[in-house]
């Protein structure tokens, strides 16, 4: 599946320049698509000697199907989103998957335009997240959000992103005192080769709780679009079965960039 994502990735590299090279570049791209990085990383626990015990695999993939060719009222797009992040125990004898994520979401995307040049990007979802298992292990929730996405230069994007449960949450009724409402994203490209990523949550609490992801991409070769990844984890909610316990991973490996509409240069 990694190897279909990345041969569907080369019409997303197009520099979109106005609403009219938009709305060809969304006709010409293939209607299954790249969603979000995916990445297979691995790593330990800072400030403890590396074990099998707090060592593991993250690997994350995802995919988008444009659910029309053409656009909809008010020059809006519709998708179905899937995401699923995995934390695997390679370094146990038996190599088990301590949880797996599984997060589908419908989506309608609106880009907005400013002096011909695509400059903001508004996007509403509903969203599923979930473990998979059952009794004390389920996790779930559903939720709606809202992301709003900005060019703050050529080379600078800002992403805001808030969200509100929608139903029953058992199993995991105070995931949003860790995880809080909010999400805010900066990307920054010095160049074609290093990207750098971060992204930051915080509860509505006095406390810490929330988390920080830092990102550092390393482009392998300028003909291609994998990259050399290192990841840096800390907080609460990393994953569903823990998510009211603060972790603090180094995880490095390889990833797959999803650049459609990431920057303008």
């Amino acid at each position: 599946m990694l190897l279909l994502f990345v041969c569907k990735i080369s019409a997303q590299n197009k520099l979109v320049t106005d609403s009219i090279s938009f709305k060809n570049i969304i006709k010409e791209m293939p209607s299954f698509t790249i969603y979000g990085d995916n990445y297979l990383i691995t790593g330990s626990t800072l400030g403890k000697t590396p074990d099998s015990d707090n060592s593991d695999a993250k690997f994350q993939i995802g995919f988008k199907q444009r659910l029309t060719n053409s656009a909809l009222p008010w020059n809006t797009y519709a998708f179905f989103t899937y995401r699923q992040i995995a934390f695997w125990d390679i370094y146990k004898e038996s190599v088990p998957f301590r949880e797996i994520n599984y997060n589908p979401g419908f989506a309608i995307m609106k880009p907005f335009f400013k002096n011909s040049r695509l400059n903001e990007i508004l996007m509403f979802q509903f969203e599923h997240q979930s473990n998979g298992r059952d009794l004390e292990n389920s996790r779930s929730w559903n939720y709606v959000s809202l992301s709003y996405m900005r060019f703050l230069s050529d080379r600078l994007t800002g992403k805001i992103k808030v969200w509100l449960p929608v139903g029953n949450l058992d199993g995991n009724s105070d995931i949003t005192d860790y995880r809080g409402f909010q999400q805010l994203e900066l990307d920054y490209k010095l160049n074609n080769s290093f990207i750098f990523e971060s992204e930051f949550r915080k509860a509505y609490s006095l406390d810490w709780k929330g988390s920080m992801l830092l990102g550092l991409n390393f482009r392998i070769s300028k003909t291609s679009n994998q990259y050399i990844y290192l990841q840096y984890f800390l907080g609460y909610s990393e994953d569903l079965i823990n998510y009211n316990q603060d972790t603090q991973r180094l995880r490095v490996g390889i990833a797959f960039k999803d650049l459609f509409i990431k920057f303008r240069k």
